[in-house]
């Protein structure tokens, strides 16, 4: 969505802009609204906005001047400005200034949909603009910290970007939001010292010097909890070829993040993170032997040869824990692909209450008889995601989102974005864009019906955003294809 503040000093108009147009509908949100310019530009310093309507007139500080003062602190924003009359001198100043339209009160309805739609063509290229470039510079960094760049390569493509240090040592943190607000957050993190990088999973890497790691944080949790995202942080990094570990770590203790109730949140993260289980490689318990025997349905043998690991680590529970929690996780990701979502939650909470070997053998049994009865290495769809599939196929012409699908079955919109791209092979957006554009193209053949009438058939409300996606999947608009096949 493109975030918008409306300023204007009088309320009646404040109030009717706000409700003048389905700004949803449009791809716009009204995020807020002020009543003088120096009231605007005190919310722009916590709100971020991509659009500002603001009267021209108003006491205390007028819309051009608020203009003018947003762009002195580098605030890169789209303007409309209203006026109740025809203010040439001021127009010419405005346009000087880089207005995208002058609108005389009162505001006719079409006349700022269409400046809104004209302004939204704009962003949209300039963002494949900023994107390509942003692809291109975080695709390195990544390549380079997950040591599959060398230094001097990396050294010559980050003479591009002459503004960017990165710092050694550092510390890591891992942020996931969901996809449509993953580019704004990462230009709001950008704007302090913070290095951001989208991964090839579409999450966020964030860099951080320890000089800044303390003042950052405390600037970017609330862009975190802003954006509902999930963000772990790792302890200091002292070498770059440390990354990969640390990253995985991170991954674990967000997927856990995701799914436990708060109270547990800690102990996960302490499990993985903490500075105590870090001397230690607990991934050396479980042999890849071990893992080579439960391919090879050999449970009897894996089970003493675990149970002997676990008696050694009887007398540390913390310790004891953290090596079942990582013997799980590659039980899961080499086995277990079809787990329920609930048992998956269950046998979570029930590691990090283990209190001894007698509990881990226990849980360890249950592992092994899932993995018996599921049949191992078999690629499955996970049950939640084929219920998810099932519903989507059944209600695709309705309204629907990561968080209304995840609020129905009851599970962390984020997570369920993940596991769907890792399962049906495509986003959620994608999925359905994809099925909608199938459906329309049938009855595009099958019925005499206008292309705006099928778009909102088959789930789109927004006929304008209907043509982009049909004519970005068919190469052709809905009429085009049509006349090709009919």
């Amino acid at each position: 969505m493109i975030r918008v503040m409306i300023v204007d000093d009088e309320p009646l108009i404040l109030d009717g802009l706000t409700y003048l147009l389905d700004w949803e509908s449009l791809g716009f949100e009204v995020v807020a609204k002020a009543r003088n310019g120096r009231e605007a530009l005190e919310l722009s310093r916590t709100i971020a906005f991509d659009v500002l309507i603001t009267d021209i007139k108003m006491p205390e500080m007028t819309g051009l001047e608020l203009i003018e003062a947003l762009k002195e602190e580098q605030e890169e924003v789209k303007a409309i400005v209203l006026s109740g009359f025809q203010e040439f001198d001021l127009i010419k100043k405005g346009l000087v200034l880089g207005i995208e339209n002058y609108l005389l009160k009162p505001v006719n309805e079409d006349e700022l949909v269409s400046s809104l739609l004209h302004i939204k063509d704009k962003l949209d290229q300039q963002d494949l603009g900023e994107e390509s470039i942003l692809i291109l510079r975080d695709h390195s960094i990544w390549r380079y910290m997950m040591g599959k760049m060398p230094l001097r390569e990396f050294q010559e493509r980050l003479a591009l970007y002459p503004e960017l240090t990165l710092p050694v040592p550092f510390h890591l943190g891992l942020l996931k939001v969901e996809d449509s607000d993953s580019v704004k957050v990462q230009k709001q993190i950008e704007s302090g010292p913070s290095i951001c990088v989208t991964t090839p999973h579409g999450d966020l890497m964030i860099v951080w010097d320890p000089a800044h790691i303390e003042s950052e944080q405390e600037r970017i949790i609330p862009i975190v909890e802003e954006s509902k995202g999930i963000m772990v942080t790792s302890g200091r990094v002292e070498e770059i070829g440390e990354t990969p570990r640390v990253m995985k770590e991170l991954e674990r203790a967000s997927e856990l993040k995701m799914i436990l109730p708060d109270q547990e949140q800690h102990l996960a993260e302490d499990m993985i993170l903490s500075p105590s289980i870090k001397t230690i490689d607990v991934r050396n318990y479980l042999k890849p032997e071990m893992l080579e025997g439960l391919a090879n349905e050999e449970y009897g043998r894996v089970r003493e040869e675990l149970g002997n690991v676990f008696i050694q680590l009887a007398s540390d529970p913390f310790l004891l824990k953290s090596v079942f929690l990582d013997t799980f996780f590659q039980m899961k990701g080499r086995f277990l692909l079809s787990l329920e979502y609930g048992q998956y939650v269950q046998i979570i909470h029930e590691i990090l209450h283990i209190e001894g070997e007698e509990d881990a053998m226990r849980l360890l049994d249950t592992c092994m008889k899932w993995m018996e009865r599921e049949g191992q290495g078999e690629e499955k769809r996970s049950p939640i995601i084929q219920t998810v599939l099932t519903y989507i196929h059944q209600h695709y012409s309705e309204d629907m989102s990561l968080k209304t699908l995840g609020h129905r079955f009851h599970i962390n919109p984020i997570y369920l974005g993940q596991l769907f791209q890792k399962e049906a092979g495509d986003s959620f957006t994608k999925y359905l864009n994809k099925l909608r554009i199938d459906r329309a193209k049938k009855l595009l053949l099958n019925s005499h019906e206008k292309a705006g009438q099928i778009g909102k058939r088959v789930g789109y409300t927004d006929a304008t955003y209907f043509y982009k996606q049909f004519k970005k999947y068919e190469n052709a608009t809905p009429s085009e294809w049509r006349k090709q096949r009919v």
